[in-house]
């Protein structure tokens, strides 16, 4: 009976964790499929304009990391909250996420907006090329303050167990960057339909169009969340005629959670930015791969990112409960889930290299030389997917610090180590990067899984009262 029984424990949670899980999957496969269609917008503009975005893209991801931090720092206040049946505390932690992300979106905006001259010049970008780089951060930084509540508040839903609106308002944020860039990159143009020419208007900004179509849609969506916020019912929400005085002590446990986030980020995104310039000084046909390997290489993690988010929420809502043999269920079950989705996703990459390059650009070159990459990159995708989701794991628990601590190893111990001396030593080319990173992957996957299989859920749980 007792065996019973625990089995029915293991089947309930995996429903849960699935049924928490599939929305945002699909919200990962929609924001990729927007960044697909967005590479491929960019992509009939030439080479030069992918390598223009390509250049920029370990900056993007700091500023996004940034976003992430925040949303983490908050969300897990939420999940524990809720957990321990501490309803209004987990509205004044949303209160107090409203307040870090405005802060956080300003201040990203302003420092990338004002460096946006430099940065790809700092970066090595080509001289053809740094203008339209240097307009597109400019104009990506602009909805950066919305865009934040956007990335926070769908954090702090999905920890209230509500992924399916975060699912929704960023399909529509995804939806909406498709049609600003349509009208917004190209010139006016003309059309057959129905036998029929019509004239299709167009701003024919380039890359800049594609800039500031992702910061009108992520500012509409980002300020409609926060109306919602508004506007919810039940848990974890925001209420007009509460207080919105800061909160130390929320917000200093909001930083704590949150700084190793961006710093991983940080420590991930200083290593981007010196292999993009070694890529930089390839040339713009493997600066062009690369950002496209790069952004065909994001649908292998998706269902590992979605497992991540139901993960953050489950075990914090399990150690905010106090029950460890719970919490220690959800982090078995979500690791199995992410490196069977690993297995998976690096099969999809291998077989698929050629057709999913194809997707970004017509450059016969370009499109090979991102297969070979695909492929390489492929043999490290179960262990990525596991440590995607044990870094979720983590961050439920309360432990933030140990993904940045693991990915500070992987890219400063191995890819940063690696990639140079394949790259100048063994004259490998882009390959040389590639390789560094697959190592650098397979390790991150070994050490989150070591972290995790040793915590003490007993403790984690004692710790978070």
């Amino acid at each position: 009976m007792r065996r019973e029984v625990h089995g029915q424990a293991w089947k309930g949670q995996t429903r849960i964790l699935l049924s928490l899980a599939w929305p945002a999957i699909l919200e990962q496969l929609l924001l990729t499929t927007a960044t697909y269609v967005d590479t491929a917008m960019i992509g009939v503009l030439g080479a030069d304009a992918t390598a223009a975005v390509a250049v920029n893209s370990s900056v993007v991801f700091l500023i996004v990391g940034l976003l992430t931090a925040a949303g983490v720092g908050y969300s897990v206040q939420v999940a524990h909250s809720l957990g321990a049946g501490e309803w209004n505390h987990a509205d004044t932690v949303c209160r107090q996420a409203l307040l870090g992300a405005l802060a956080v979106g300003m201040t990203g905006m302003l420092c990338m907006g004002i460096l946006s001259r430099w940065i790809p010049m700092w970066l090595g970008a080509d001289v053809s090329i740094r203008a339209d780089a240097s307009r597109y951060l400019f104009f990506y930084a602009l909805g950066l303050p919305l865009q934040s509540c956007l990335a926070v508040f769908s954090a702090v839903l999905r920890c209230a167990g509500d992924t399916k609106t975060p699912l929704l308002f960023n399909a529509g944020a995804n939806l909406l960057n498709i049609v600003f860039n349509f009208f917004l990159i190209f010139s006016p143009r003309t059309a057959a339909l129905t036998g029929q020419t019509i004239h299709i208007w167009g701003a024919g900004l380039g890359v800049a169009g594609a800039a500031i179509g992702t910061a009108l849609s992520g500012g509409i969506m980002g300020a409609a969340m926060v109306f919602l916020m508004f506007r919810r019912k039940g848990a974890a929400r925001l209420a007009w005629g509460a207080s919105y005085r800061p909160e130390g002590d929320i917000n200093r446990r909001a930083a704590r959670l949150g700084l190793p986030v961006m710093l991983e980020r940080a420590a991930y995104s200083g290593g981007q930015l010196v292999m993009t310039r070694m890529v930089t000084s390839l040339g713009n046909i493997p600066l062009a791969a690369n950002h496209v390997a790069v952004t065909a290489e994001g649908i292998s993690y998706l269902p590992a990112q979605g497992v991540s988010f139901a993960s953050t929420a489950l075990v914090g809502q399990a150690v905010g409960a106090k029950d460890p043999e719970q919490a220690r269920r959800y982090s078995t079950i979500s690791g199995v889930v992410g490196l069977a989705a690993g297995v998976f996703a690096g099969g999809l990459l291998f077989c698929l290299a050629v057709p999913l390059s194809a997707l970004f650009t017509p450059d016969e070159q370009v499109i090979a030389l991102a297969a070979d990459m695909l492929r390489i990159v492929a043999v490290s995708e179960p262990l990525f997917g596991l440590s995607i989701v044990l870094s979720g794991v983590l961050r439920g628990a309360g432990d933030s610090r140990s993904p940045f601590f693991i990915v500070l190893l992987g890219m400063w111990g191995v890819r940063m180590i690696l990639a140079p001396v394949l790259l100048y030593g063994f004259r490998l080319a882009l390959s040389a990067i590639w390789i560094a990173m697959v190592a650098d992957l397979m390790v991150r996957g070994l050490l989150c899984w070591i972290r995790v299989k040793r915590l003490d859920w007993s403790r984690v749980c004692q710790k978070q009262t």
